[in-house]
């Protein structure tokens, strides 16, 4: 005997003594185990002798907690058994009728599949995007220790600090690691191909700190990004391959970026997405020791927290030294955000629970209609059912054999879940560009992570379907369950409760999901409508780079820039400026003072930067004073809100208010701009300065009733001028377009989610009233002999399906009521109790229940008496 072979006696002994065969039987038990082992080891080997061995261990176990639960079972491991003893069920002899059972009706079972996948699908694409956003930890070193922070308190503060402060962080107990970064943006010549790309300038130890590694070459070394060490740069995987097409020795090559060559030395994978989902150039800057190019960049702080040490004592270190070595940081403290895959915004912490609400609900009527399909089609087999427990079938058999079968459609269901997800994902990774994506650290993909909950929640949402259906349809009377059913009976009354419960339940959910859509889209329409207070169609805007040693020489390149889109056929007229809606100017939230206000007034406010062109090419009319003259620098042109806020009651023509550092002049009044947007805070008051030459502007191009090609307008402007460079020219209102996008998929996925509600209630009504007109059909038969008319027969069947969709009607509209509260902060011009809607939302309902009757209802009153006599 061989050594696995004698392991294989000694387990089966083992197995004798554990689960307490009598001693009468231990040896005729072990005989027994050690024939099977080896009749296992001569057939097959080694594997053979395990896959017997494992088999005889779980069928032991099987009989120990059988017997532990006080049901005695016979030992299978290989003993004979005694007469009398009852033989073990075989679980594959349950699979084997459950799939027999299955191919009788394929229809039926991929009907059911196709519902229980549809919920599966959305629920695991659902999580996909969740999981990315806010659970999954970013890709980086010990990531609950990375915080972005700055010093400021919550109503806001500085985002950068001194360099004297960074350099006493580093040194600090609070932290492990300090590192710092500033983010721009850059344009990537390569092949004569320009390509716009976000940029950060990072210290040579941040990629350390995050535990990155690189995809191809290096990262940054001590040293680098000083005078002398700065013309290198890490670009990311996607640039790597949308740019340079996966070139391999773009490595030890220069790329002109900016107009300065670049060493590219290494390459980013593409799951390191850092600080932002879009950066995709990163260049060294040694803070201190600055190129003179760069002598005026400061660092926002990133920290890893230092272990052993509590945060709330960590801060308190980093509040102590700021204050000892930065006298401006003396009223403030440490603020910090932990390094997530996603900071979400106001309008996604309200956007992102409420569609997996919607995901929730309609996995809900799906499962409620799946429930009625089962049930439904187990009450069909009561026939069956009872002539099983006439043979001497147990309902424990019955029922296992039910659910074993809702397992296997479950199973079916899963797998196009699965692949329903995968379609959705790569769907909207596909078509949507970045911009409409949700900006993650995280990539979106279906990962391990999504398959396991996608498979967690198929076994849940087959279970929760299909257990109740399983109970009630396998409870059987013998003698009675015959006689109902061979004379065309009708199910038990807790069966047809449930039936009916399901519908209801299934009509007040979609009730709610459409009211819930119905505000969604009529937002949406009103966001769209709105007058913004300035005309943008027809309006090209080209983003512009100049380069000079002062802002005179700026000015010169960007006049002459303007001068040569001017000249161009379509084009009426052209105007420069810094800030450019609905993208908004630049951002300043501070407790501001006029000289009419006596308390200061906290306000964010939008400053833009504009050409004299600029208010007669937008079409926003001057209400009062006049717009810049040249000389200009401290005057002002305000919009209506502002005036309104600082000058209540006033003129502001002539008055002034202190913008920081300067003493500000009001000369005119415009028209308000409005940014329309759920989030009011997006839609701010608004001033306007003269226009001073930066680095980066743009260029609004005002066309007559067709605009210039786009190719033929950058070439335009790069031709007037070798120190002028444009990264994107585009219509404006693919802008307006793009701000709208995130208010349009959330209605449109509300749609689309109604949608599916109200089509899964009908079908589920349809399903059955038909269900219940084939098990009347002897009543209707009967009613018809007596005298009714057809019409009366089909009057009752709509009947029956009025109540139920009026009861669940009824319901759906408290529902609604308390879903409004959740929409509020979505709704734009409309709210919950709009009668529009909810007219829409009762009709839709109203024609699509009674749509779903009409078919099972015509069905009854065509039942003839005499043949349905004569079958009997």
């Amino acid at each position: 005997m061989t050594t696995i072979q004698q392991m294989a006696a000694r387990v089966g002994r083992k197995l004798a003594r554990w689960t307490g065969v009598a001693p009468e039987r231990r040896a005729e038990f072990e005989s027994t185990f050690d024939d099977v082992c080896r009749g296992s080891y001569h057939r097959g080997g080694v594997l053979a002798l395990m896959a017997a061995v494992s088999a005889e261990v779980a069928n032991v176990a099987t009989t120990t907690v059988a017997r532990a639960v006080g049901r005695e079972l016979a030992i299978t491991g290989g003993a004979r058994q005694a007469p009398g003893e009852r033989k073990p069920i075989v679980l594959i002899d349950d699979v084997r009728h459950a799939w027999r059972r299955l191919v009788v009706n394929p229809k039926l079972v991929l009907g059911i599949a196709a519902m229980l996948g549809l919920g599966i699908g959305m629920a695991t694409a659902m999580f996909t995007v969740v999981d990315a956003l806010l659970l999954r930890p970013v890709p980086f070193k010990n990531p609950e220790q990375l915080s972005q922070i700055y010093m400021g308190t919550e109503r806001g503060g500085r985002t950068v600090i001194s360099v004297p402060l960074f350099r006493a962080w580093k040194s600090s107990p609070a932290f492990e690691a300090v590192e710092g970064l500033s983010t721009s943006n850059v344009l990537i010549d390569h092949e004569g191909q320009l390509a716009a790309r976000v940029s950060a300038f990072v210290s040579p130890g941040l990629f350390d700190m995050l535990g990155a590694r690189a995809l191809e070459g290096r990262l940054f070394h001590d040293g680098d990004g000083r005078a002398g060490t700065d013309d290198i740069a890490v670009i990311s995987e996607g640039l790597w391959r949308a740019v340079f097409r996966g070139d391999r020795s773009i490595i030890g090559r220069r790329v002109t970026i900016d107009k300065e060559p670049v060493l590219i030395v290494g390459v980013l994978p593409a799951n390191v997405r850092f600080p932002s989902w879009d950066t995709q150039v990163w260049r060294p800057l040694d803070y201190f020791a600055l190129p003179p190019a760069r002598a005026a960049l400061l660092p926002q702080p990133y920290v890893r927290w230092a272990q052993g040490v509590p945060r709330a004592d960590a801060e308190r270190i980093g509040n102590d030294t700021a204050h000892e070595v930065d006298g401006a940081t003396a009223k403030l403290r440490i603020i910090s955000y932990p390094l997530a895959g996603f900071r979400l915004d106001e309008y996604a912490k309200r956007a992102v629970p409420m569609l997996a609400g919607g995901v929730v609900l309609v996995c809900l009527i799906l499962c409620a209609n799946v429930s009625s399909l089962l049930l439904a089609r187990l009450a069909a087999r009561r026939r069956e059912f009872s002539m099983c427990s006439a043979l001497g079938a147990s309902r424990l058999r019955l029922l296992r054999q039910s659910i074993i079968e809702q397992l296997m459609i479950g199973g079916l269901g899963a797998l196009a879940g699965v692949g329903l997800a995968w379609a959705l994902v790569a769907t909207t990774r596909a078509y949507l560009p970045d911009a409409y994506l949700l900006r993650t650290l995280n990539p979106i993909d279906l990962d391990m992570r999504a398959l396991a909950v996608g498979t967690i929640v198929a076994l849940a949402t087959t279970l929760l379907a299909g257990v109740v259906p399983a109970w009630l349809g396998t409870r059987v009377a013998s003698a009675t369950s015959m006689r109902a059913v061979e004379r065309g009976g009708t199910e038990s009354v807790a069966a047809r409760r449930l039936l009916r419960s399901l519908i209801v339940g299934e009509v007040a959910l979609a009730c709610a999901l459409l009211l819930g859509a119905a505000v969604l889209v009529r937002s949406f329409i009103n966001l769209s409508q709105v007058d913004r207070g300035l005309k943008t169609d027809g309006v090209l805007v080209a983003w512009v780079t100049v380069s000079g040693p002062d802002a005179a020489a700026r000015s010169v390149v960007a006049a002459a820039a303007g001068d040569s889109v001017r000249s161009l056929p379509g084009v009426r007229s052209v105007a420069a400026s810094y800030g450019i809606p609905p993208g908004g100017g630049a951002f300043a939230v501070d407790d501001w003072t006029s000289d009419v206000l006596r308390e200061p007034v906290h306000l964010m406010i939008e400053s833009y930067e504009v050409g004299n062109d600029f208010f007669e090419l937008y079409e926003i009319p001057l209400l009062r004073g006049r717009t810049f003259q040249p000389g200009d620098a401290d005057e002002i042109i305000v919009g209506e809100r502002l005036a309104g806020v600082l000058w209540p009651g006033t003129d502001p023509i002539g008055h002034t208010f202190n913008y920081f550092k300067s003493t500000l002049k009001v000369v005119g009044i415009v028209r308000e701009i409005r940014n329309p947007s759920i989030d009011s805070r997006r839609d701010n008051p608004e001033f306007y300065r003269t226009f001073r030459p930066r680095g980066y502007f743009g260029l609004n191009i005002r066309c007559d009733s067709t605009c210039p090609d786009i190719a033929r307008v950058r070439q335009q402007i790069v031709a007037s001028s070798a120190a002028v460079e444009v990264s994107k020219v585009a219509p404006l209102d693919d802008a307006y377009a793009e701000q709208l996008s995130r208010p349009r998929a959330a209605a449109a996925l509300a749609f689309a989610f109604a949608v599916i509600a109200m089509t899964a209630a009908a079908a589920g009504l349809f399903g059955v009233l038909t269900y219940a007109v084939g098990r009347r059909r002897r009543e209707f038969g009967i009613r018809s002999a007596l005298g009714a008319s057809p019409g009366a027969i089909r009057t009752l069947v709509l009947r029956d399906g009025a109540t139920v969709a009026t009861i669940g009607i009824a319901l759906g509209v408290g529902g609604a009521w308390l879903l409004s509260r959740a929409l509020a902060a979505f709704e734009y011009g409309v709210g919950a109790s709009d009668p529009l809607s909810w007219a829409l939302v009762l009709s839709l309902l109203t024609a699509t229940t009674m749509a779903a009757a009409w078919r099972p209802a015509s069905t009854a009153m065509r039942v003839n008496p005499v043949t349905l006599l004569r079958d009997e």
